[in-house]
């Protein structure tokens, strides 16, 4: 289902038809189902023995049966085009797949498994883990690409296991969203108070969970798993959108809330109209602007006052239209091979001391668990970036203990190249090196086209708040969609990257205020370009920008 652009056409779209919901009582304590697969004919018997050939007597697999649209079973290169990116649908590589297995409640020790094809049957299989859960991309029928989990219960799968892959998503996601349900109206601050609208949803999707339960098989029984799912995806959007309306409207600390858009370099360009820009901005609502500090590399560590020109005017503008500053030292793709912890603690100290009464925010670590940071060819490692960043971090609270200091990690679980770069494995392993010392707002960065998120919002804002308990969060990054032909995960719809980068920024705006510890934030990155095109005209997405903030009190 469609999750529309108009926070207000949102909270009142009837779901499709269903079978007759059940009482308000039962969504909020819905009857259990069960987390294992019912039987249902394969498309040939499944095999007693544990395949040959590359898995290896060490690992362990599973049996994928995997039902696409049409209604047929998929082979694993349909598969792999199915779930794969629209640049990558022909000849997809496995290792590009963004499948992962991981022991069940610890996805920061994910692996890449190997796929093979055995007869009509994809075979999965892993190294060491007893038992494991599956993570993925799975594009949701008129809703748009999430990443998904399948767990069998929360148990994991074991050796020799046949998994139906539609039926156990649904039951997985739709399991994880009943747990988000009961702890939001029962255990929240505020208390999440279901809309009529958004209790009909969520008992529409009870009762397409009951009816594909009730259905016996084969490809009948996979699409009506699919419709579950999908409208699980929706009751998940609208109770997220719902409760982060509330949280909004009703917070005893509307100030602050951060509601954000970004100016990177790409402003130098349009010095001649910047105070209309800056103007433009205040106008949408937005109370907060990250400003991006250009590279600089004549000045790199911004030794000579030179260096601040241009920006001394920007802040003072900003400052002027009462817009409160984070500014990013150095932006993610800027990162030079030749950077020390020396370097970066100076030219973090200049940006600090030259605004240190303007600025009292500062992002000293952009999407540092990228595999890019010092260059594509030959990146720095995670160790050497963990200690630049932790270097810029204790210089500014050497200057001012009081001044903010803000770290963004890369939401990339499912496309990342490795469990060390990932969210969760990067964040798992620096929290207990003593990431959080000298942070005071993690930060997080969704680039939905190039790693979906859809239902893992929650999951990812858990996982960082269970690792740094004692910080608040945003979402500090957000875009979709580079050029106007999308190249990577299609959201909304396939062919509309406008609609979509619209739908995204109203639903993550506004969901984004109801995640645990969160500051609310947005952060649209390519503001200039895609908001603000020129100085006498702004875009549809500008527009629906403003609308939502006015819907969240601003």
């Amino acid at each position: 289902m469609i999750l529309p652009a108009l926070c207000g056409v949102l909270l009142t779209l009837p779901l499709a038809a269903a079978p007759a919901p059940a009482s308000p009582e039962a969504v909020i304590e819905p009857v259990p189902v069960s987390t294992q697969p019912v039987a249902a004919p394969a498309p040939q018997p499944l095999p007693e023995k544990k395949p040959a050939g590359r898995l290896g007597a060490a690992r362990k697999s599973l049996k994928l049966i995997v039902y696409g649209p049409q209604g047929g079973v998929l082979d694993l290169e349909r598969f792999l085009s199915f779930i794969g990116r629209a640049d990558r649908s022909a000849n997809a590589d496995q290792k590009l797949s963004g499948i992962f297995v991981f022991p069940p409640g610890d996805p920061a020790s994910a692996q890449r498994p190997v796929l093979e094809q055995k007869g009509d049957l994809i075979v999965l299989s892993w190294e060491k883990l007893p038992a494991a859960a599956l993570s993925l991309p799975w594009p949701v029928a008129e809703d748009g690409f999430s990443t998904v989990w399948a767990d069998k219960g929360g148990a994991g799968y074991s050796d020799g296991d046949a998994v139906f892959l539609n039926e156990e998503l649904a039951i997985t996601q739709y399991r994880l969203f009943k747990e988000s349900l009961r702890k939001r109206t029962t255990d929240w601050s505020p208390l999440y108070k279901p809309g009529a609208k958004a209790r009909k949803t969520a008992e529409g999707a009870q009762a397409l969970m009951a009816a594909a339960h009730a259905e016996k098989g084969g490809a009948a029984r996979a699409r009506a798993f699919d419709a579950a799912l999908t409208a699980v995806s929706l009751a998940w959007q609208k109770m997220l959108f719902e409760h982060g309306l509330q949280t909004a409207l009703g917070s005893k600390r509307k100030g602050g809330l951060r509601f954000g858009l970004t100016i990177d370099e790409s402003i130098f360009k349009r010095l001649d109209h910047y105070e209309s820009i800056i103007s433009t901005i205040k106008r949408s609502g937005a109370n907060w602007v990250r400003l991006v500090f250009r590279s600089n590399p004549d000045d790199f560590t911004y030794a000579s006052m030179r260096s601040f020109t241009e920006y001394d005017s920007l802040v003072a503008e900003l400052r002027g239209q009462d817009l409160r500053v984070m500014g990013t030292v150095l932006e993610t793709g800027q990162w030079p091979r030749a950077m020390t912890p020396q370097i970066y603690a100076e030219r973090t100290k200049n940006l600090v001391l030259h605004y240190k009464s303007q600025i009292r925010s500062w992002e000293v670590g952009s999407e540092i668990n990228g595999d890019w940071l010092g260059g594509v060819s030959a990146p720095m490692s995670p160790d050497q970036v963990y200690r630049i960043y932790s270097a810029g971090a204790a210089k500014v609270k050497e200057l001012d203990e009081s001044l903010e200091t803000v770290a963004t990690l890369y939401w990339w679980d499912g496309t990342a190249p490795d469990a060390e770069h990932s969210f969760s494995g990067w964040l798992k392993r620096y929290s207990r090196q003593g990431f959080g010392k000298s942070l005071d707002v993690l930060s997080i960065s969704l680039q939905p086209d190039d790693n979906p998120v859809g239902m893992a919002l929650e999951t990812i804002f858990e996982r960082a708040a269970a690792e740094v308990p004692a910080k608040s969060l945003m979402l500090g990054n957000l875009g979709y969609a580079e050029k106007d032909k999308l190249q990577g995960y299609w959201w909304l719809r396939p062919d509309d990257a406008d609609a979509a980068r619209e739908d995204l920024l109203v639903f993550s705006t506004t969901a984004s205020c109801a995640m645990p510890s969160s500051l609310c934030g947005g952060f649209w990155w390519q503001t200039l370009e895609q908001m603000i095109p020129s100085k006498k005209r702004t875009t549809g997405l500008y527009r629906s920008y403003m609308k939502t903030l006015e819907q969240l009190g601003r």
